[in-house]
């Protein structure tokens, strides 16, 4: 009755759970989808914080702050916020295609063609792009926070800037935070960082793309900190994709983040360019991208 109230309150019905845990010891987030008032679907993150809102204001600032400036075809976006007693409430745009994970491995056993991933991968790299001339990494990329969107689904928002960073200048940061798998080395190892990690992260989900098994795995925390610190992966099938895909998986999956490139500089790769300019000139429109995506396969 309590959860009714709080969203009828802002003119939002829920339509279904889309999922709910507990995120650190402060709070509790579910996720909703919702109808607004315009009868527009939308996601709604209720965070109820185990104690009081001033306490943590801060932290659910920083995402508000984040999400409320970015304004790019390839980012979610955010629509409003609302705070309630020891809740706040973040409406968000809704991707009506799932995420990237579940795309990939419906596809299992069947790798994905390269053209397909370049295609999805390149979206990617211009919303990690946009967010790094801001000076935020996102801190969390992976397939599942890669959302698919569009009438066909082949429009990419990158999602989930709850773990994000406003990055104070050049200065690098030192807080460990994000998914185990997709952690590069100087996180493992405690060292201060920088956009540079988003970098090795891309590297870790374009090497899922094609080989549908993380770039790094282990049964343990101190093996997979071992595994990646190594920086050594299994290479990708040479008979399924150019050996430029291998060149580029290599490039961000240096253990040193200086020899990485920068998202700028990955996008001019020879491999990535035309693709990059084929997305580029339609980013975020629904009916071009779609004619592309028919015209590619």
């Amino acid at each position: 009755m309590e959860l009714l109230k709080r969203f009828q309150n802002h003119n939002l019905k829920v339509l279904k759970t889309i999922g709910k845990g507990t995120y650190g010891p402060f709070y509790y987030r579910n996720v909703y989808l919702c109808e607004n008032q315009e009868d527009t679907h939308t996601i709604v993150k209720d965070i109820e914080l185990n104690i009081k809102l001033q306490d943590h204001k801060q932290d659910i600032a920083n995402e508000i702050k984040i999400l409320s400036k970015l304004n790019h075809p390839n980012i979610i976006k955010f629509y409003n916020c609302y705070y309630i007693d020891n809740h706040v409430m973040i409406s968000m745009e809704y991707a009506t295609s799932g995420n990237l994970a579940e795309y990939m491995y419906r596809r299992c056993p069947k790798l994905i063609d390269q053209k397909e991933i370049l295609f999805f991968f390149c979206q990617v790299l211009l919303g990690v792009n946009y967010i790094h001339k801001l000076d935020i990494i996102h801190r969390d990329l992976k397939a599942e926070n890669i959302l698919l969107t569009g009438k066909n689904g082949v429009l990419v928002k990158i999602g989930d800037f709850g773990v994000s960073k406003m990055l104070a200048s050049a200065k690098k940061t030192s807080t460990v935070i994000g998914t185990p798998y997709y952690l590069a080395p100087e996180l493992c190892e405690g060292n201060p960082y920088d956009t540079k990690s988003d970098v090795w992260a891309l590297g870790c989900l374009l090497y899922e793309m094609c080989t549908h098994k993380r770039a790094f795995e282990s049964e343990t925390l101190v093996g997979l900190v071992r595994a990646i610190t190594s920086g050594n992966v299994h290479p990708i099938d040479s008979t399924v994709y150019d050996r430029g895909i291998q060149d580029l998986v290599d490039s961000m999956l240096s253990v040193l983040p200086d020899k990485r490139p920068s998202i700028e500089k990955l996008m001019g790769k020879s491999i990535l360019l035309p693709m990059i300019y084929n997305v580029f000139l339609d980013a975020g429109d629904d009916e071009m991208l779609n004619l592309k995506y028919k015209n590619l396969f």
